[in-house]
């Protein structure tokens, strides 16, 4: 059995202005420092036999501090990174307005993504997280995945197969976690969505009581 949980990194101060920060790295804002203490406690609780993440610094933080307390070796993944916005990286949605730049990108007749120049489509995205989950599907055991709020929207897209002019309005909140689930002979289904930091704890010393009194 393969249980690979995605968690969005802790807010960002590129979060608080609301830019664009994509592939840039941005530093945490005071809340946000305090999300990623809660984020690497309940890593530690859930006990991954692994821990991957973005190379993007704010995803970083929560998964080296776990992969510390945990004793074993983070893993940084590519496919993991946030969408790159091209030309509206380091904006306001306002500030790309005033320059023609619209968000989430407008889907031409063709059912096709109009990214911004330099931009990454929607089509490439979603094709990034699924080809992750069919990779992922083959982990075994407990993969903890930190990650980004664009990605967690592919990830859930393509799991689902939502159009491109769809998946980009579920709303991911800051350290929030979803976990899918598999058995190896298919693909990954989502088992839950939303879970906040305590209740990822909450889950991970349940198992843990429950596998004391199994091996009592």
């Amino acid at each position: 059995m393969s249980e690979v949980l995605f968690m969005r990194h802790p807010e960002t101060l590129g979060n608080t202005a609301h830019l664009f920060s994509g592939r840039r790295n941005v530093e945490l804002s005071d809340r946000g420092a305090l999300q990623c203490a809660r984020a690497v406690r309940a890593l530690v609780d859930w006990r991954p036999d692994r821990i991957l993440t973005s190379p993007l610094v704010r995803c970083r933080s929560i998964a080296f501090g776990a992969a510390l307390c945990l004793g074993i070796e983070p893993e940084v993944e590519g496919r993991l990174v946030e969408i790159d916005f091209g030309a509206l990286e380091g904006l306001t949605a306002a500030e790309g307005r005033e320059r023609g730049l619209a968000f989430p990108w407008p889907v031409g007749p063709d059912g096709r993504s109009r990214p911004a120049p330099g931009a990454e489509s929607f089509e490439h995205l979603m094709g990034r997280a699924a080809d992750f989950l069919e990779d992922a599907r083959g982990f075994g055991g407990r993969v903890a995945c930190v990650t980004h709020g664009g990605m967690t929207r592919a990830l859930l897209g393509a799991a689902y197969g939502m159009e491109v002019d769809r998946f980009w309005d579920m709303a991911i909140g800051n350290v929030s976690s979803q976990i899918f689930v598999g058995d190896g002979s298919s693909r990954l289904m989502v088992s839950a969505m939303g879970l906040t930091p305590e209740e990822v704890a909450a889950r991970g010393r349940a198992r843990t009581a429950l596998e004391k009194e199994e091996n009592q």
